[in-house]
């Protein structure tokens, strides 16, 4: 193949005497080359452009203008338009002529959101109000919850009191919901509606909703194994606590996360525990302030007693005791209290060596706007082109993503409804490695022709997102060879941290012995100690081949600290696997 200065060369010459299929065509495998940094890319595009609108494609030469941030050139070529009109006016700013195009088009949700980022608040609360009458919501309890949320805030901004009504009907559905994905798996969309109702408690005074939505994702966090992430959400919830002065509860809060890190092997348990019995030591003083019951003070006090002596720190004790001394107690208590803080006399203070969680660890969430994402998701409607189109706008994404979505945004036009040029759409999605990608491909998959579904297939390899597996799912029982091969390869590639739960109900569910030897590969090159331990049960008790294979994955396994749990079963086995297991730790270095 001629290098990319030759076809660049042989590309202009073709433009340049109106050849313009040949130049387009030139062009297109010169801007497919996505991740090159060359400073020539975008001239390369503006060749294409000219190339487009010589044969007449104005709607891609104004994907192409978009790309290189002519917005008003995109818009002029695209006319009148219908949807992708009002999406590149959002883009470009211009919220109130988007809203009024997507109310047009009968996408009330979509009105409401660029209303909102216009900051008119009447107009969106119209538009807020008609999508709750949207017939599709009574298919879709998780939309509905999302419309009610932002129905109701949208009303409370008005002061409107039926706001909070909404925010009920949002509270109640976002609960429901929760509960209904995490029974089928779908725990990645229970955490989605647990951050909503997160940002629910964050908006108003109810600390319990906020307490709930924070200690749920904490608790998904945890069961997906993604230590640090636990550690933030810690971190972000405490913040929210004390902005509340909930000291109890941050107290209590900072003694859980230490003993996390001491579960999971982190190095922050001790500045935890510190942390919690200096909070108790506040939520004590809290209550003696505001007269409280002296006994509320006097299990603080304890529990802070409790903190200090796990971290040896007994000068901290023995103030602790006094304090409690002090309290209107009963004399004899008092006494006692006085007592055993004299045993601690002599105690000097230790030295405050535990080390913090990272202050680069710990900054503030931005959270997603989930409220508003999934809600676009929905109006779009696995739409490849709306999609991609509102990637190609966003600035966020890095230039090699958003050059990606302009191929695919061209292969769609091109693509009609020829199986073959979808497939190939639906690969372009795949290499755009993003979420939002999913809905697409999920639609793409129900076309009837399997070209297209392998195409879904192959594009799921680079796409590490645990909604993923429901995709793939589909196409491990499919009855087609291609598409289910296709699957099979995708399941060997998909093996990331919080792939472990769906991984091992693949492995748990499917009967056939390919399907469950490819996933126990997979479970075998994720590094956690989770993933060790299931090797270990495969081990145990399953027959041949996954014995053999489990075995192989625990020899490799390079963690040491599955070593001690190797050997403690070894040291319990008594069926077949002891031989098994002896061999592995004298293998690793473990006998």
């Amino acid at each position: 193949m001629a290098d990319l200065g030759t076809l660049a060369r042989e590309a202009r010459h073709h433009l340049e005497r109106g050849r313009h299929q040949e130049a387009a065509e030139l062009y297109r495998s010169l801007c497919a080359e996505a991740h090159v940094i060359d400073p020539s890319y975008d001239e390369w595009l503006r060749g294409l452009a000219s190339a487009l609108l010589g044969l007449g494609r104005k709607r891609d030469g104004a994907f192409v203008q978009l790309y290189l941030g002519q917005t008003g050139a995109a818009l002029e070529l695209l006319g009148e338009g219908g949807l992708e009109v009002a999406q590149v006016l959002e883009q470009a700013g211009q919220h109130v002529r988007a809203a009024e195009r997507y109310l047009a088009l009968g996408r009330p949700a979509l009105a409401a959101i660029a209303y909102e980022h216009a900051q008119r608040g009447a107009e969106a609360r119209a538009c807020w109000d008609r999508a709750a009458h949207d017939g599709r919501l009574a298919r879709a309890p998780y939309e509905e919850a999302l419309v009610r949320f932002n129905q109701g805030h949208c009303a409370l901004a008005l002061g409107d009191e039926a706001g909070r009504t909404h925010l009920m009907t949002a509270q109640r559905l976002l609960e429901e919901v929760a509960d209904g994905f995490e029974t089928a798996g779908q725990r990645e969309r229970a955490f989605d509606c647990y951050q909503i109702l997160l940002e629910l408690g964050r908006r108003s005074a109810a600390f319990e909703n906020l307490a709930e939505g924070y200690l749920n994702c904490i608790r998904i966090l945890k069961e997906d194994n993604l230590k640090y992430y636990v550690l933030q959400y810690y971190e972000d919830f405490l913040r929210e606590a004390f902005a509340r002065e909930e000291y109890h509860a941050a107290a209590s809060l900072y003694r859980e996360a230490a003993e996390y890190c001491l579960r999971m092997g982190l190095i922050y348990d001790r500045h935890y525990l510190r942390k919690s019995g200096e909070t108790w030591l506040v939520a004590a003083e809290r209550n003696e302030r505001d007269g409280g019951p002296p006994e509320m003070s006097e299990n603080a006090y304890l529990a802070a007693i409790d903190c200090w002596n796990t971290v040896e720190d007994f000068a901290m004790v023995r103030d602790a005791y006094l304090r409690l001394s002090r309290l209107k107690l009963q004399e004899r208590k008092q006494e006692r209290y006085l007592s055993i803080a004299a045993r601690y006399e002599s105690a000097r203070p230790a030295a405050d060596d535990a080390p913090p969680f990272p202050d680069a660890l710990k900054q503030a969430h931005a959270y997603p706007e989930i409220w508003y994402l999934d809600l676009v998701e929905w109006e779009h409607d696995g739409d490849p082109s709306a999609v991609c189109l509102s990637v190609l706008g966003d600035r966020n994404y890095p230039d090699v993503v958003r050059r990606r979505a302009l191929q695919v945004l061209v292969d769609a036009t091109e693509a009609g409804r020829e199986p073959a040029r979808l497939a190939k759409v639906a690969e372009g999605l795949g290499e755009l490695q993003i979420y939002v990608v999913l809905r697409p491909l999920e639609r793409l998959y129900e076309h009837p022709d399997v070209q297209v579904q392998r195409g879904v297939m192959r594009a799921l390899r680079c796409l590490f997102f645990k909604r993923t597996f429901g995709l793939l799912q589909k196409g491990l029982r499919s009855t087609d060879g291609g598409v289910r091969q296709h699957a099979l390869e995708a399941l060997a590639r998909l093996h990331f941290n919080h792939a472990f739960d769906p991984l091992t109900r693949i492995f748990r569910e499917h009967e056939d012995a390919q399907v469950r030897a490819i996933a126990l590969e997979s479970i075998g090159r994720i590094p956690s100690l989770e993933a060790g331990d299931f090797r270990i049960e495969a081990l145990r008790h399953e027959g041949e081949p996954l014995r053999r294979v489990a075995k192989r994955l625990l020899i490799e396994f390079e963690n040491r600290d599955l070593i001690p749990i190797l050997r403690q079963q070894y040291q319990m086995e008594a069926g077949p696997a002891r031989g098994d297991l002896e061999e592995i730790l004298r293998q690793v270095g473990g006998l």
